[in-house]
């Protein structure tokens, strides 16, 4: 673990996100890039006279200019509070550098994604104003083009630990590299790893088999309680099953395998996203694997 971007909007919730990264990097070291995007297009009005259309540029000019410094001023504030927060934590070591740049979120995330090479993504699921539409479908969109692990975070009073995490395993044959990238992230951690597979209205299937496939790949780490390998059957509510595992195991947090063949993927982010994703007030990680974007 080298580098932790870290997108930001200034929200409230902005600093629990940055309290995950500090703790990876009070196990790992490294750096964290705070990086913002404000929206800059100039809107012009639809008139023919040349004196009011100079006016509206004019107008949007400054305006821009005011967005910009008020956004150079949020970050600022938030890198000093953040730096208290790495000083508090004995940090002092690690690099804190931060970015602020106009344009489309999705697209500048794409960029910085591509020019930093992060280690790993951590980013709220709910923006200011707690507007789960626009900071979601943010979200959501890293998750399907990063090709790193990213972790979003919902707005929760702190830090949940990593005691108890779930992989909702779809049983490809990306799950081998994901638990492995699991165990090698959470390392350094006092962790219990459960893989588990949802097995939703299906008469005949040899998920049972491939499950036992899995555990024979990870019987060393099986034996010492690392990881734990579960199929959980699930007639009607397969909502309600998972909701149900979550709560009896204490899950902290989720993991899940970003492809389109994901079971879990897709209730999740594809079919009830408000309801599910975000309602679930657990961190998710998103690891893609070798499998992503298949």
């Amino acid at each position: 673990m080298k580098k932790i971007l870290v997108p930001v909007d200034f929200s409230a919730h902005t600093e629990i996100s940055c309290k995950y990264a500090l703790e990876f990097l009070k196990v790992f070291g490294g750096e964290i890039r705070l990086f913002h995007t404000y929206f800059d297009q100039v809107i012009l009005a639809d008139t023919s006279f040349p004196d009011t259309l100079d006016m509206s540029t004019i107008y949007n000019e400054e305006l821009m200019k005011e967005i910009h410094r008020q956004a150079e001023l949020n970050m600022a504030e938030l890198k000093e509070k953040v730096s208290q927060m790495l000083k508090k934590e004995n940090l002092d070591q690690v690099q804190l550098e931060t970015i602020v740049v106009g344009g489309e979120i999705e697209h500048e995330l794409k960029d910085i994604c591509r020019e930093y090479h992060p280690d790993l993504v951590i980013m709220g699921t709910t923006g200011k104003g707690n507007n789960i539409n626009v900071w979601g479908k943010v979200s959501t969109f890293i998750i399907d083009h990063a090709r790193v692990p990213v972790l979003t975070v919902p707005v929760i009073k702190g830090f949940r630990g990593f005691g108890n995490i779930m992989f909702s395993a779809d049983l490809s044959e990306g799950n081998t590299e994901v638990i492995s990238e699991l165990c090698t992230l959470f390392s350094r951690f006092d962790f219990r790893l459960h893989v588990v597979h949802f097995l939703v209205k299906a008469k005949n299937t040899d998920a049972y088999v491939r499950m036992k496939a899995l555990q024979v790949k990870f019987g060393k780490e099986e034996k010492e309680g690392v990881i734990r390998f579960s199929v959980i059957e699930s007639a009607t509510d397969n909502q309600k099953v998972v909701d149900d595992f979550v709560g009896e195991h204490k899950i902290d947090l989720i993991a899940f395998q970003p492809h389109k063949r994901s079971l879990f993927y897709m209730l999740f982010t594809k079919n009830i996203t408000k309801k599910n994703l975000f309602a679930t007030n657990i961190p998710l990680l998103a690891v893609p694997g070798k499998q992503a974007g298949s």
